[in-house]
Order: structure tokens, then sequence, then C-alpha cells
């Protein structure tokens, strides 16, 4: 599964994704990883979750973290959900540009069973077609 919570700044898309982190760590078997581009939230994270600050890593662009993805769900087989807060800002390209990335997602997903939850910025009247399927 693939969720994408999409809406304007400031519209409580990161506590969601806090709050859903945290209540599956809690009931969880597998593990919860969750990445975003700074160490700020994570002290609102549950320990039991792997925070990763995707800025500690020479990753830029979509296809590139695509291929984090890749790695992050193939190094341990227990990873059931990954959060990614701020897509956007973590691969620097408009979300209308991320159609393989989401592509690419969907197979990781379908094919080790981890589900993905993100976050995007954007007008949630205007969302855009590669993102719709997912809302």
């Amino acid at each position: 599964m693939v969720k994408v919570f999409y809406g304007r700044k400031g519209m409580g898309k990161t506590k969601r994704m806090i709050d859903t982190a945290n209540d599956l760590a809690a009931t969880s078997n597998g593990n919860v990883v969750y990445i975003d581009d700074s160490r700020e939230l994570s002290i609102k994270l549950t320990h039991k979750i792997r925070f990763i600050n995707i800025s500690d890593y020479p990753v830029h662009g979509a296809e590139a973290f695509l291929g984090f993805l890749c790695g992050v769900a193939s190094q341990n087989y227990d990873i059931e959900t990954i959060f990614i807060d701020g897509l956007t800002y973590i691969v620097k390209q408009d979300v209308e540009s991320l159609k393989v990335f989401f592509e690419g997602v969907e197979n990781i997903s379908r094919s080790q069973k981890v589900d993905f939850y993100m976050s995007i910025n954007g007008d949630e009247n205007d969302i855009p077609d590669v993102v719709k399927p997912f809302i």
C-alpha cells in the first residue's frame, strides 16, 4: 500500500504521519522506518521507530532516493512500514515529475510487502494526477 498525505503547509500532514507511525510501532510485529530531511521530528517518534535523516546521505533526486529506499527495504526483511515526510523537499523535484518514482515505490510495496506513507505539500484543490491514486 502507498498512501500520500497531500495538502498545504500547516494542514497537519506531519502530525498525522507521526501519530500513525507511533501507533503502528506500538502494534506492529515488524519494524517502522521514518525518513525526514532533518532531525527535528526524531524526538516526537517512539524509540521503536528507526529514524533516518536523509540529509546524512548523498541522495540527490528521485531516482537516487528510490535506490535508497530499495536499500532500506532490502537490508531488513522485518520492515513493514516506511514513512517519508516531505517527499518533494527530499528529492528536490516537482511532484508532476515523479511518475517513475511512484511506480518504483508501488513495486517495492508489492514485492517486499512494505507499506509507504508520504507527505507532499501542495494545493489540495489541485492534486496532480500522479498522486491521485494514493490519496
